[in-house]
């Protein structure tokens, strides 16, 4: 013959799994990622926004000699990192990259695919007429024209943790 518990532990078990249950509801513990494009000698954030892995991320790009499209593709990983998949370019010149992946030509474009590297962050001096736009998922956050002119700016995913991802917050 088993012993019964004494009401008090049995109140207290019930009470207990009812508080888990509550908490894996209304919390979930997670990662979130969040894109930040600021300064490189402060780190003072000029734009933030929360992204998920395999989001494209896409910078357009007016070459500054060639003065022709550079578009360069990129898949947001798990890791806070940046997958290049794809670079189209109507051309060739100064700085261009040749035969990085599989080359082929689209819509009066050079397209080079499947290249595959990996980067952890970008820096770059901004140039207002360089960069035309980034885009997230093919909507414009980043207008180049708005960002300052000839000033060192860094790219990156910051990852943190979220007690309560359910309810996105609106920053």
């Amino acid at each position: 013959m088993g012993t019964k518990k004494p009401l008090f532990v049995r109140t207290a078990l019930t009470l207990m799994v009812g508080a888990i249950c509550l908490f894996s509801i209304f919390f979930d513990v997670g990662k979130k990622q969040i894109l930040t494009i600021s300064y490189q000698i402060d780190d003072t954030c000029l734009y933030s926004q929360e992204v998920t892995p395999t989001d494209r991320l896409t910078f357009n790009w007016i070459h500054s000699f060639e003065h022709i499209p550079w578009i360069e593709e990129y898949t947001i990983e798990s890791d806070d990192s940046f997958t290049l998949n794809t670079i189209r370019v109507a051309g060739f010149g100064a700085g261009i990259p040749e035969n990085k992946g599989t080359v082929s030509f689209e819509n009066n474009m050079i397209v080079m695919s499947n290249i595959d590297q990996r980067f952890d962050r970008f820096d770059w001096i901004h140039s207002q007429t360089a960069l035309t736009s980034i885009t997230v998922n093919g909507t414009e956050i980043v207008y180049g024209p708005d960002l300052p002119h000839h000033e060192p700016l860094t790219l990156t995913i910051k990852g943190k943790i979220a007690l309560w991802p359910r309810f996105p917050s609106t920053k």
